[in-house]
């Protein structure tokens, strides 16, 4: 059957450079050229409309989901422009919404992902502390607002003790208010492990004894 017919080599090479180059135009294309492109189908987007929208739901994930119902079938049908598809909507998400929202105010678990993304990237090491405690504030913001109490599987990440051991384990500062901070996530994290600060969780320990 012609719909199980293996691909040729070189069918599948021109297939392989043709998504690079798709990739390539929508990352090269500004942001002001894709609002253009969206208003060719009728849809008026601005950079104000993304961030009213964000204020409401806070979370990348949700609002793409939102765009998709609403927008992004009619480009997936069309595809009058092959580069022009329902991936712009997050796109203009992740280009936007970091510049006017802080993932320590939003919890947002797409943008800490994206965060935590980018230090893996890079040599961990190297990393300078604000830069961690600032996703581990943005953590205790997440579990508080997304009644999300369990590590496992949190951020669709499989291990997430295991980063929260790398990102403190670096941290050398271990000032009063960075050991609140861990507390807090202990506090937060009922399967977070005792082994990644054996200190502070002894005294979260004794305070809900004593409480």
């Amino acid at each position: 059957m012609s719909g199980n017919r293996k691909l040729k080599p070189q069918e599948m090479y021109m297939n392989l450079l043709n998504s690079i180059k798709m990739m390539e135009k929508r990352r090269e294309t500004t942001t002001e050229e894709y609002f253009a492109a969206l208003r060719k189908y009728g849809f008026e987007f601005s950079e104000e409309k993304i961030i009213e929208d964000y204020s409401r739901v806070k979370d990348a994930e949700t609002l793409d989901n939102m765009y998709y119902e609403q927008y992004g079938k009619t480009l997936d049908n069309n595809q009058k422009e092959k580069w022009l598809n329902s991936d712009a909507f997050l796109l203009l998400i992740d280009r936007i919404i970091p510049e006017h929202f802080d993932i320590q105010e939003t919890g947002d678990p797409y943008f800490i992902s994206t965060a935590l993304d980018d230090l893996y990237r890079n040599d961990l090491k190297k990393t300078d502390q604000k830069d961690i405690e600032k996703i581990l504030r943005a953590l205790t913001v997440y579990s508080n607002t997304r009644n999300q109490h369990t590590l496992n599987h949190s951020l669709e990440l499989f291990n997430m003790n295991g980063v929260l051991s790398d990102l403190i384990r670096i941290c050398h500062k271990r000032t009063p208010s960075f050991r609140a901070l861990v507390r807090e996530l202990y506090e937060c994290f009922e399967d977070m492990d005792p082994r990644i600060f054996p200190s502070v969780y002894r005294e979260w320990q004794k305070t809900k004894i004593s409480d």
